[in-house]
Parts: C-alpha cells; structure tokens; sequence
C-alpha cells in the first residue's frame, strides 16, 4: 500500500470514527428533545471542538506513524496515476458538495415558506438559535460526507489502476 492510500485510510477512519460519534452525539441530544434546552448550544459546541481537536490528533499521530514505516523514496514520489486520480475524485466529491448544499438550502428555503405563508411564523421549525446550531451542523456533514467521497473514489481509483 503506497503512503497515498495510507493516508487516505487514516483520514476515512478518523472521520468516520470522530464524526460518527459527534453526529450520533448530536443526533441523540435532538432525539432525547434538548433542541430546546438551555445547554443545548454550549453542549453541542463543546462536543464540536472536542471532536475537531481529536480527529486532527488521530490525523497527525497515525500520519506519523505511517511516515515512519513507509520508506522515504516512496513518499516522496508521486506519479501521474496518483494526481488523475485526486484530481478526479476531487471533481466528484466537488459535485456530491453542490448537490448536498442545494438540497439543504431548498429545504431550508421550503421551510421558511411554509413557516411564513401557511403557519404565520407558528411553526415548530421557525428560526431560532438551536435551529441555527442544528442548520451549521447540517452543513458540516455535508462537508463531511463531500470529504470521505473524496477519499473513497481516490482510494477506489488508485486500486483500480494497480
């Protein structure tokens, strides 16, 4: 396995493990119905940092241990095969970006409209500072899931072209 691919790995396994767990986090928090409660913005932001700062740990620790048992010559090459490959799985990852923002945005543009015209602002939904929260965390696994496509089809492209 080429340094790319290792570090490909690591960076699928920290994401998936770190934000897993935060997107359950948070997941339970609404479920449990705490979207109202007075904690909900400072436990949710507290989970955030606590996750950003360990999935960039597990990032740095584990690159460094696949720097050190993956001989010099083969990290430092990088062939055509490798940047087609980034290149095109960036290209698809790019596109699931746009459709998973427009979804989001269309579906928080239906429900302002449905908030505002039929309900006259009574909705569950209106717009409040956890909906805010929540709507920024909606965003943030669209980056996410953009990311670990990018990786998937870089991985899955550099093994097709062995």
């Amino acid at each position: 396995m080429s340094f790319r691919e290792k570090h490909l790995w690591i960076s699928v396994v920290a994401s998936v493990a770190v934000w897993g767990w935060y997107f359950w986090f948070l997941i339970r928090h609404v479920a449990a119905g705490r979207l109202v409660s007075d904690h909900f913005t400072g436990d949710v932001s507290l989970a955030f940092m606590g996750s950003l700062v360990v999935v960039v740990l597990v990032e740095v620790v584990l690159t460094i241990i696949a720097t050190a048992t993956t001989p010099k010559s083969e990290r430092d090459t990088r062939d055509e095969r490798e940047i087609l490959a980034s290149l095109k799985a960036s290209h698809i990852a790019l596109m699931a970006l746009i459709g998973l923002v427009f979804c989001v945005s269309a579906g928080a543009y239906f429900a302002g409209l449905v908030d505002d015209t039929l309900v006259g602002g009574a909705a569950v939904f209106s717009i409040t500072g956890e909906i805010m929260v929540l709507l920024a965390n909606v965003l943030l696994a669209c980056l996410v899931l953009a990311e670990l496509v990018r990786a998937g089809v870089t991985l899955m492209l550099l093994r097709a072209l062995r």
